[in-house]
């Protein structure tokens, strides 16, 4: 883009999904952890709006029950925290859950771990993940980046 010399740049904010495996590594120090921080630090910041399906709360709420240093109060101040980034939770309508049905069976993956894919598709956006074994089942997608 060619500017003239009074122009001012406004920067471009970018919009990405992120799912559970994300979020979980907002609140553990685990591989990963750092690039997963700087998404978050960029939607703080307004760099970077993250959207999830609403469905992330829930995964993250029982991924931190089954952590050996979480505790009920430790989950509910964690995900009390989540909640406050107001990230943009998405109820899954129709749409999403055709796409995310076809997704699951052409990479052989969960409804559940496809809704975040589904979504990120219909937005046109990228889609974080951390799962390993997701990732490896979808990353035929062009838009599933692996932290």
């Amino acid at each position: 883009m060619v500017r003239s010399r009074g122009d001012t740049e406004m920067a471009r904010r970018t919009e990405a999904i992120v799912d559970a495996s994300i979020a979980v590594k907002w609140l553990s120090d685990e591989e990963g952890t750092q690039a997963a921080l700087k998404l978050r630090e960029e939607h703080i910041e307004g760099i970077t709006v993250l959207s999830a399906p609403d469905l992330l709360l829930y995964e993250l709420a029982n991924a931190l029950r089954y952590k050996p240093d979480f505790d009920n109060e430790k989950v509910t101040r964690a995900l009390s925290h989540v909640i406050d980034l107001q990230i943009d939770l998405i109820t899954p309508g129709r749409e999403i859950l055709q796409q995310s049905t076809k997704d699951a069976y052409l990479y052989d993956t969960t409804v559940y771990d496809s809704c975040y894919l589904a979504l990120g598709e219909l937005m046109g956006v990228e889609v974080y993940t951390s799962d390993r074994k997701f990732y490896e089942k979808a990353k035929d997608s062009d838009i599933l980046r692996l932290i």
